[in-house]
């Protein structure tokens, strides 16, 4: 059964966890169903993290453009390519499904890279020079615009990982669970506080087989 369900896998995505068992084909197994669980744990903080920075933008955003910034001259005069590609990817497949195009609709269609690359430099004076700490009231005074950019862009870095199945056995979980905990209180605190009972992060990493 385990040289099956290897065929399945594919022999050089099993690999890894045939090198890190020693080539016990059981406890690799075992490995690769505990990556699984891990990956999945990460789930639950990853979404609170990105649902929160989107709609903690959007207030930035509505605050400068209008509550349909998405469709401000302004707005689409300033973002770059790869934001307005986004953009009309998800004004498409809204109208593909008969919706009306609402920012709600907007900010829940429009990928976590999307949200972080608001937060790149060039958005900075536009922007964040006015709205940082008004849509950003937790961020303690020892961070900035920079900080929310780059850990946002680890967070996505590691939900993306998790999502295309990558073995996560030389991560330092705990260390990605602290950052992914810290950047949600920076959003809202209280979220946080709601959502870390919820985690089982650390309960993955101590029984890793």
């Amino acid at each position: 059964m385990v040289i099956r369900i290897i065929d399945t896998m594919s022999h050089p995505r099993f690999s890894t966890y045939l090198y890190a068992t020693g080539q016990n084909r059981d406890r690799a197994l075992l490995l690769y169903l505990w990556n699984a669980k891990l990956g999945a744990s990460f789930h639950t903080p990853i979404q609170a993290s990105e649902v929160a920075l989107r709609n903690r933008i959007n207030h930035a955003l509505v605050a400068e453009f209008g509550a349909d910034w998405w469709a401000d001259a302004r707005f689409c005069g300033l973002i770059d390519r790869e934001r307005s590609a986004d953009l009309k990817t998800v004004k498409t497949r809204i109208l593909r499904k008969q919706l009306k195009l609402e920012t709600d609709q907007i900010v829940a269609g429009l990928s976590f890279g999307f949200w972080v690359g608001m937060l790149q430099p060039k958005y900075n004076p536009v922007l964040w020079g006015a709205h940082l700490r008004t849509s950003f009231p937790h961020l303690p005074g020892a961070h900035n615009r920079h900080s929310l950019f780059k850990r946002g862009g680890e967070i996505a870095g590691l939900r993306n990982r998790i999502s295309h199945h990558e073995p996560l056995l030389k991560a330092d979980a705990m260390r990605h669970y602290s950052e992914i905990m810290e950047f949600l209180r920076w959003l809202c605190p209280k979220t946080a506080d709601w959502v870390r009972p919820q985690c089982e992060v650390a309960k993955l990493v101590r029984q890793k087989p």
